[in-house]
């Protein structure tokens, strides 16, 4: 009888942090959405702005296509060391032209690489200073060379 009373007891401890538990989770494995801005201006401008941008923020280019819209940018290799993993932070752009302008999708994560089997893990990040530094790198770039009013 003890023994179903310590299992009602674990049951019960389990269900009552159920919904908390499952946002923890789900946002844990779902995958994380890039953050937009739109920019009042034409996709050729922004995206020149946006390698610009990119640049200004002290970070290297990686793979850019004007065609696909996308720039690739890398923060320095942050080394490990016996204890510590090699960890890297990237940045995905993505420039879309909309109605109203261009729509600017950036998605930082944390690039990770240790001395265990399976290589590289890469995470998205939900919250990243590069979100705002960038935009806001962004947008003063397409104020200076007027192909945006401002606000």
């Amino acid at each position: 009888m003890k023994s179903f009373a310590f299992f009602a007891l674990v049951v019960v401890a389990l269900l009552s942090g159920c919904d908390s538990m499952s946002s923890r989770v789900h946002d844990r494995f779902s995958a994380v959405p890039p953050q937009t801005r739109t920019f009042a201006a034409d996709r050729r401008a922004v995206f020149a702005a946006g390698q610009l941008a990119v640049k200004n923020l002290d970070l290297m280019l990686g793979r850019t296509s004007f065609a696909k819209g996308s720039i690739e940018a890398y923060a320095p290799i942050r080394q490990g060391d016996a204890i510590h993993d090699t960890r890297q932070t990237t940045m995905q752009i993505n420039f879309t032209e909309t109605e109203g302008g261009t729509e600017v999708a950036l998605l930082v994560s944390d690039n990770t690489e240790g001395n265990f089997p399976g290589g590289v893990s890469q995470k998205g990040l939900r919250e990243h200073s590069l979100y705002e530094m960038y935009f806001a790198a962004l947008q003063q770039i397409l104020l200076e060379k007027g192909s945006i009013k401002a606000p």
